[in-house]
């Protein structure tokens, strides 16, 4: 697979921009609707992925909306920035920030999967008015304290994120990888292979290897320490929409549900579904997408 050899999803355009030095990966359909009143959205994936992971669901939203979704720097067709540092997802927020002023976009809707979507809770933290909304998918809210007799849950990010980070993303038959899809998702949902194949060859890359270990390095040594003491500003001013699914076991309902209390905050569970929401249960999500932007 070469650098700008990708999957083709049908109606789904692909360009590059320049975001102050680095270049992202920016996936596009629905190009006629931008110049309605209705908002653009721009979809964020999580790892270990990259914007493919919409395929079923970006066709759906292009119906009636303009979507774009961007690759993370690290990830898919974007570039890789070297450093622990360049992947603490503050970082990684305030770059989506710039990308949606270079590509114009006026007050999009976010939709965000995994760090997808805390990225994007993060854009509407540190980056007031730059979004009407943001629809999160299987992850928590980052302003919410995280008790720690759940923290079991997260036992697979020092590996991730540890010294064998990178060898693991690349090597022993990318077993770390392979059994992040399965026990992320519900017993009825069966990977396909060659669909599966599309996020583990791009980790078979050196350079997006480090990138997916720093990831969690970055997250563990320098935002989970900060994660209830000023981390993050939590969201009063626009509508968040939590999507959980109900068989997700790391993050699991009961600990997006700790998001719940301000009004502008609702929580969904989507039933049946483990954590990999936009593939295994794409329509009911485009379907809460889309109650979700009758309001705009």
């Amino acid at each position: 697979m070469t650098e700008r050899t990708m999957p083709v999803v049908p109606g789904v355009d692909h360009r590059w921009i320049d975001v102050d030095g680095v270049s992202l990966h920016v996936a596009e359909a629905g190009a006629a609707h931008r110049s309605t009143d209705r908002p653009s959205l721009v979809l964020l994936h999580g790892w270990p992925q990259h914007w493919f992971c919409w395929r079923k669901v970006m066709p759906a939203l292009a119906e009636t909306h303009h979507v774009v979704a961007l690759d993370l720097r690290g990830a898919g067709w974007s570039d890789v920035p070297e450093g622990t540092s360049a992947y603490d997802k503050r970082v990684m927020a305030d770059e989506i920030a710039r990308a949606i002023e270079l590509l114009e976009l006026d007050r999009p809707v976010l939709l965000g999967h995994d760090w997808g979507a805390w990225i994007s809770l993060l854009v509407a933290s540190r980056h007031p008015g730059s979004t009407r909304g943001v629809v999160a998918t299987a992850i928590v809210a980052p302003w919410a304290d995280m008790p720690w007799h759940q923290l079991w849950r997260f036992a697979y990010q020092p590996i991730a994120g540890g010294p064998a980070g990178a060898f693991l993303h690349r090597h022993a038959k990318q077993v770390l990888l392979k059994t992040i899809f399965k026990l992320g998702a519900s017993r009825k949902f069966r990977w396909q292979r060659s669909e599966r194949e599309e996020y583990l060859a791009r980790y078979r890359d050196p350079a997006r290897a480090r990138a997916g270990q720093s990831m969690y390095r970055a997250f563990m040594l320098k935002e989970m320490p900060q994660i209830g003491r000023g981390y993050a500003r939590r969201v009063d001013e626009i509508p968040l929409l939590f999507l959980p699914g109900t068989g997700d076991v790391v993050l699991a309902p009961s600990l997006v549900r700790r998001a719940e209390g301000p009004p502008n905050v609702t929580v969904t569970e989507i039933s049946g579904s483990g954590h990999w929401v936009p593939e295994e249960k794409p329509a009911e999500l485009v379907g809460h997408v889309r109650d979700f932007l009758r309001q705009f």
